[in-house]
């Protein structure tokens, strides 16, 4: 199988039968708390991808201190991967309807990022 392939569960599952070999594949689905994560209403973009997906990539092609551009935002799943990451990020998105999903969902990512470095001072003082 190809290095640049990426699975679903079932694919992978059956891969994993033949050779144990699902570990040096990514598999990815979105889920509707990761969908509408950050939203009051419903995320009605067509083609929102998974966090942990765009989380990989953008580890994968981004130097440590890199800005990550996206110059067709849409739902705003890379840049919220990207904050998460801790990368800066710059989005770009021509349709304006899709602003106040984008909006939330950095925010939240933004608000996600703050709460966790609260843990972490809190578990070491």
């Amino acid at each position: 199988c190809p290095a640049n392939v990426i699975l679903d569960e079932y694919s992978s599952a059956e891969l994993d039968e033949q050779i144990d070999s699902s570990r040096f594949f990514y598999v990815a689905r979105t889920s509707k708390r990761d969908r509408n994560e950050g939203l009051e209403g419903s995320n009605f973009h067509p083609t929102v991808k998974p966090t942990t997906l765009m989380r990989y990539l953008v580890k994968l092609v981004t130097p440590p201190g890199g800005i990550v551009l996206d110059p067709f935002t849409g739902s705003g799943s890379t840049g919220k991967a990207a904050i998460l990451e801790g990368f800066d990020f710059i989005g770009i998105e021509l349709t304006e309807e899709y602003l106040p999903i984008i909006e939330s969902r950095l925010a939240h990512a933004e608000k996600t990022v703050i709460a966790d470095k609260d843990k972490i001072k809190e578990a070491l003082f």
